[in-house]
């Protein structure tokens, strides 16, 4: 009889082990896998965010709450199990292969998400300070993009349907060591002309038709906001606008640019860069922190991750 039906203690431990809050669904308590759902998740964003910048002798360095439903979740599903009423209506999620249905339902549309859609990061160092900090967390919008990877295996690679713009925020494979992500701006599209030069930026717009009256170099205008000081250093805040946008940067103002170990292209002055086609041109807004294009080159488009669509 499809009353007497009662779930088995061992199975919804195993579950609770494995798939943690679905063997909730399996001992027929939907609700409960609703709950620890929202609970995992949110333990998941704080351990992202304590690992992220974690010293390693704080007290929870490599500590992570969601280990805490590893026995949870096994115990509290047991005890429902132990004392199960077999007179209760038994739902269709009910049962040992219905719940393993759900499961790799839910794996497989959350993995084809992140691999085609959005992808999260966390920012691991200060080259995009005061703008991104380290264990700040982002969204990365993937779409379109071409570039998808899941995990760092690569599942396709196609010509991208999107560009950027000047002032985009990217994550992006860095183009000396791939298997390592970085997060720039972008400053300078296929074809600019870009000068960094006493920390000011120059822009001089791609141009197609030479004959044409083309515009020249054009400064990249910034407002004074602040002087902080930071570990001896004075370091000035400004507000930076390039093209529609405007964000925050950062100088420190003890630093000289360090023009000897700048990237050199051929045919052009020492702090000077022509933007080939198909790349782009990128800076940290910690100026004088980031190891970016002044010092590697350009990014290739194929190599740009994805935008960031929301950061925190």
């Amino acid at each position: 009889m499809e009353d007497s039906w009662k779930p088995k203690g061992w199975l919804s431990i195993f579950y609770g082990l494995v798939i943690q809050p679905f063997t909730f669904l399996y001992v027929n308590k939907a609700k409960l896998f609703w709950f620890y759902l929202i609970l995992i998740i949110f333990f998941s964003l704080l351990d992202t965010k304590l690992q992220a910048i974690a010293d390693t002798k704080s007290w929870y360095h490599n500590i992570y709450f969601t280990w805490l439903f590893l026995v949870i979740c096994p115990l509290h599903a047991y005890l429902i199990c132990r004392g199960y009423d077999k007179g209760q209506s038994r739902k269709w999620y009910a049962g040992w292969w219905a719940t393993l249905v759900c499961f790799i339902m839910f794996f497989t549309f959350l993995s084809l998400g992140r691999t085609f859609i959005y992808e999260p990061f966390s920012i691991p160092a200060k080259s995009m300070s005061p703008t991104l900090n380290p264990g700040d967390q982002v969204i990365v919008s993937k779409s379109g993009f071409g570039n998808y990877r899941y995990f760092g295996l690569q599942i396709v690679k196609k010509a991208p349907s999107k560009t950027l713009k000047r002032g985009d925020v990217v994550v992006f494979q860095y183009p000396q060591n791939p298997q390592i992500d970085f997060v720039k701006r972008v400053i300078g599209l296929p074809g600019d002309t870009v000068i960094y030069r006493n920390k000011n930026i120059f822009i001089k717009p791609s141009c197609m038709d030479a004959s044409a009256n083309c515009p020249g170099f054009t400064e990249v205008a910034k407002e004074y906001q602040f002087t902080d000081s930071e570990a001896g250093s004075e370091h000035e805040y400004y507000k930076e606008s390039l093209d529609n946008d405007s964000y925050d940067i950062k100088l420190n103002s003890n630093q000289k640019d360090l023009f000897e170990r700048y990237f050199y292209q051929v045919g052009t002055q020492t702090d000077e860069w022509l933007v080939p086609d198909k790349h782009y041109f990128v800076l940290g807004d910690n100026r004088d922190n980031s190891l970016d294009s002044r010092y590697w080159g350009f990014v290739p488009e194929s190599n740009i991750i994805g935008k960031i669509a929301y950061a925190w």
